[in-house]
């Protein structure tokens, strides 16, 4: 295994010293998964500014940060997670069914070709665009509070 130098970078208009993990391609986008004061986070490398490596600080990478981004399907780093359920209606349920959209997705068909859909999802801004594709033929069931996010959220666009 090589070196690993430690980074400093501005994101968001914020000085960062990070743990440079794996450039990860996710959608058409690039994303640096690093840690920075001891969580493991994900940067948009399309945002990274005055990067500078640090050729005389090293780190050792942690397996458990290895193993986490090794196992993750998406770019949303979080400990804590959501179970989300939504509706499908049966005119788009098999986009769904054929494969995976959402996290840890899984699914129910019900008698009337609509599907009941679980997912696990780190944040609400992970589930509201793929949502909003889909809009009118998926609701949010649980949490409620997202579905309200999602047409508060709907409603100030027109």
């Amino acid at each position: 295994m090589g070196q690993h130098h430690i980074c400093h970078f501005t994101y968001k208009a914020k000085p960062r010293i990070a743990h440079p993990y794996r450039l990860i391609h996710k959608n058409g986008v690039w994303y640096l998964a690093a840690e920075e004061a001891g969580r493991l986070k994900n940067f948009s490398v399309a945002l990274i500014e005055a990067l500078q490596v640090d050729h005389t600080q090293h780190f050792t990478p942690k397996r458990a940060h290895l193993d986490y981004i090794a196992n993750k399907d998406d770019v949303w780093f979080t400990e804590q997670t959501t179970e989300v359920l939504l509706r499908v209606a049966p005119e788009i349920a098999h986009y769904f069914a054929r494969r995976q959209l959402l996290p840890q997705q899984q699914q129910r068909q019900d008698s009337d070709g609509s599907l009941l859909v679980t997912t696990q999802i780190n944040h609400i801004n992970q589930l509201l665009p793929v949502v909003r594709y889909w809009l009118p033929h998926v609701r949010i069931v649980q949490p409620k509070a997202w579905e309200e996010e999602l047409v508060r959220g709907w409603s100030k666009r027109w």
